[in-house]
């Protein structure tokens, strides 16, 4: 089957979205399928690199967005739709037929996907976005509420007046959906069938086979991603002061990102500097080391898809703690993991969490 698969951010080595799509690429390729990729020339350099073979990767620019002087994240979100128009009208000169076209990356519901113009079937996604966070957790989101309350409403009542998700879930033939959040609101704007799927996945090599030893001495609470406020380090930091009260551990928060200062700022407060690690952001490479070294996953996230991080720790055996919402709360994992669910007040949710 000719497959035709659009990824704007692939490469190999790297995990969340970019890893998707190179796995994407690489499974459906060694499966059987002739498989084409559309993706940004950032990428050219890492992906001619790593020498793929059976697989035709056709690189286009991204466009320079005009907004950047104002915004880093909006110019991003300009450009990646510019460069999805690029990308359609690439495949449209071509005048090559295709079995299927896949939207992999970005798998938004919001930013849509330009290829339902194309006379070809559709599957789009997995794709999450549907999901909102806690309202009555607003403190740990600080200054950038504001634009987290405007990121729920695009999800919910604006939602229908996003023409690009809404032409794109009506011209889909299949939507493959990351938790029932996303799912219903795909069906609201028409989607034709929606079925569930991960966005994330593991390489066959990344699954601990025949149990995992547990590591010797005093328990590691980990804590792993990017430091934004739908992620919520801090709280995570707080459940670990918690536990600290009552049990000797460590933890370690593998990370980086905007939140970095308000962290180390808990970490002071609290009384457990002695006690918390901050490596800053880890290489993929080194990652499997990391979830290795530690006893416990704490997973916090009060707004998110599903988790990579949730996912990856199962994978090396390492059990977890997370909260019951979102992706996370629409699977079934049994003794792998304990979902903790959310507290009416925020203030009780580092109890329960520690």
């Amino acid at each position: 089957m000719k497959v035709l698969l659009s990824a704007f951010q692939c490469g190999p080595g790297y995990g969340s979205e970019m890893g998707n799509a190179w796995h994407w690429s690489r499974s459906l390729s060694e499966l059987g399928h002739e498989v084409t990729v559309l993706t940004s020339s950032d990428f050219r350099d890492i992906i001619t690199g790593a020498n793929p073979q059976g697989i035709d990767f056709r690189f286009i620019d991204r466009p320079r967005s005009p907004l950047r002087p104002l915004s880093r994240n909006f110019a991003l979100f300009e450009s990646y739709l510019r460069w999805q128009g690029e990308a359609l009208r690439y495949v449209a000169a071509q005048q090559q037929e295709y079995d299927v076209a896949h939207h992999v990356t970005w798998g938004s519901l919001k930013l849509g996907s330009a290829l339902w113009q194309l006379p070809t079937p559709l599957v789009y996604g997995p794709i999450g976005g549907g999901q909102v966070a806690p309202s009555n957790y607003w403190r740990y989101f600080g200054r950038n509420w504001p634009a987290e309350r405007l990121r729920s409403a695009s999800a919910g009542p604006l939602l229908k007046l996003n023409k690009k998700s809404r032409d794109t879930l009506r011209h889909a033939r299949v939507t493959l959906v990351t938790n029932s959040a996303t799912a219903a609101a795909s069906r609201r704007l028409g989607a034709r069938d929606t079925r569930f799927m991960l966005a994330d996945g593991l390489p066959p090599d990344w699954l601990v086979a025949g149990g995992r030893r547990r590591p010797a001495g005093t328990p590691v609470v980990l804590w792993l991603g990017r430091m934004l406020p739908c992620k919520a380090p801090v709280l995570a930091v707080e459940a670990f002061a918690r536990l600290r009260q009552s049990t000797p551990a460590r933890m370690i928060m593998a990370g980086d990102g905007p939140l970095r200062g308000q962290v180390s700022a808990a970490i002071e407060r609290l009384g457990i500097a002695e006690d918390v690690e901050l490596p800053g952001w880890v290489p993929w490479g080194d990652i499997r080391k990391v979830y290795d070294s530690a006893s416990v996953l704490l997973f916090a996230s009060l707004r998110d898809s599903f988790g990579a991080q949730f996912l990856e720790a199962l994978g090396r055996g390492l059990p977890a703690v997370a909260l019951n919402h979102h992706g996370i709360g629409d699977v079934e994992v049994g003794s792998a993991a304990v979902k903790v669910s959310l507290t009416t007040r925020s203030q009780d949710l580092p109890d329960r969490l520690g």
